[in-house]
């Protein structure tokens, strides 16, 4: 291998490796490829052998995706698309090579061995014949086709459908065709869903205590699921649509009391754009030391994100916010044209402001709150989430449950909507999926006896 040597390192194909050294070698001891067939194929069951191996050349990083990330798809040199095509050629032959065949190879090795040696063979369990075997690239496709295929969230995600569609739909294109079809192919690919962990997930998350950057599942909420918030919607959309359409975009600051549906809104972007290139990157304010780490990875792949910072806000203690307005404006290292930055928060000025400095005694006094009230005007766009009255809630209730199809009559659903609000917390969009939530368990139990 030339350009993805680097899948020989993964432990389910070094294992396959090993096997087939020691099956073709005189001079191995037949218990160690009997040890290592049944080791293969533990692992092969496990992962789901050879889909993992197609899964493993989609996300692998080697000379080829690095000139995509550099020059762009089209810039690929002929050269390289030519190594890279007679690697996947070989990668193929090796995804088709079966249980079977192996066992057909180790039996015709067996038939070399001493007499003596080779009786205790004959018979199982020892026998080749009976031993175990993994479903092969054919069973593997017909139990996608007859509906046996793993999903990683339910069927209402959305961003988790496209990505497993797009990902299925290359690996029918690498199982066949010529290698200049191959290679176009999985430039297509790199092209419209990026390379690595980005072609592998739509939702990411920075871990500052690894320094990496990791694939999370993707939130299923969808901006039809958010009620009442028409003017919310349109001012966050109007903007996410300018950036993918690469007109100029503000950073945005959602502002609002908790449970308003700020978070939700910014997840329910994923679901509605993935299919143009938007992914969603979690950054913790903890974290916001790396924001410059984060950058380097996100502006050099062909996608677009959105760093989404949750409940933003700084006590008077903290000095982080200084940092944070050099990263949204001001740094010597400018933000990459494929990043956005979405932040959420509880309070209309990010840095808590106490009555004991506007009267206190200091000198300058008047820049340090100026200061402190600037970090919100960083964010070019600033939305105000209201909290609704008690009209816009049952509004909200009310088509929540229609849109779960709850059986229950009107002045029924909104009687007990108030009670739940008296009860629980108060009047906001989360307070109402939580009761339709609620209404959805108890008409359930109520079915079921």
């Amino acid at each position: 291998m030339v350009i993805f040597h680097g899948l020989k390192e993964d432990p389910v194909i070094a294992s396959l490796k090993y096997l087939l050294q020691k099956a073709a070698s005189a001079d191995s001891d037949f218990t160690e490829v009997y040890r290592e067939y049944h080791h293969l194929c533990a692992l092969a069951i496990q992962v789901r052998w050879p889909n993992y191996l197609w899964e493993r050349i989609i996300r692998d990083e080697n000379e080829l995706t690095q000139q995509v990330i550099h020059y762009g798809v089209e810039h690929v040199s002929p050269e390289l698309r030519k190594l890279a095509g007679r690697d996947l050629l070989c990668w193929r032959e090796i995804a088709q090579l079966t249980a079977s065949d192996i066992k057909s190879a180790i039996l015709a090795r067996l038939e070399n061995l001493e007499a003596d040696y080779h009786g205790l063979w004959q018979e199982a369990p020892l026998a080749p014949q009976s031993w175990p075997t993994w479903p092969n690239d054919e069973d593997m496709k017909a139990g996608v086709q007859g509906g046996a295929k793993v999903t990683t969230n339910s069927e209402e995600n959305y961003a988790e459908r496209y990505l497993q569609t797009a990902q299925r739909r290359l690996q029918d294109s690498l199982r066949g065709g010529s290698a200049e079809a191959m290679v176009e192919a999985l430039l297509t690919y790199y092209r419209d869903m990026g390379t690595g962990l980005f072609n592998q997930s739509m939702a990411i998350k920075w871990r500052g205590e690894t320094g990496r950057l990791e694939g999370v599942k993707a939130d299923p909420m969808r901006k039809s699921q958010l009620i009442n918030q028409e003017r919310e919607q349109g001012i966050v959309l109007e903007n996410t649509e300018f950036f993918l359409d690469g007109y100029p975009a503000n950073n945005v600051i959602l502002y609002g009391n908790r449970g308003t549906g700020k978070s939700s809104l910014v997840k329910a972007l994923l679901q509605e754009y993935c299919e143009r290139g938007l992914r969603l990157v979690e950054l913790s304010k903890t974290d916001l030391q790396d924001y410059p780490k984060i950058i380097r990875l996100l502006g050099k792949q062909p996608l677009k994100f959105i760093v989404f910072i949750d409940d933003l806000s700084f006590e008077d203690t903290e000095s982080d916010y200084k940092n944070l307005k050099t990263l949204l404006e001001g740094g010597l290292e400018g933000k990459p044209e494929n990043v956005l930055i979405y932040a959420t928060s509880n309070r209309r000025h990010l840095v808590r402001e106490t009555f004991g400095e506007r009267q206190g005694d200091e000198v300058h006094r008047r820049d340090n709150m100026e200061e402190k009230l600037s970090l919100s005007d960083r964010f070019g766009i600033t939305v105000t989430f209201p909290t609704p009255d008690q009209a816009g809630y049952l509004k909200i209730v009310t088509e929540l449950a229609a849109q779960e199809g709850l059986l229950i009559p009107q002045e029924d659903l909104r009687q007990q909507a108030l009670r739940w609000v008296m009860n629980h917390n108060a009047r906001s969009g989360r307070t109402a999926r939580q009761f339709v939530d609620f209404l959805r368990a108890k008409q359930g139990a109520m079915l079921k006896q």
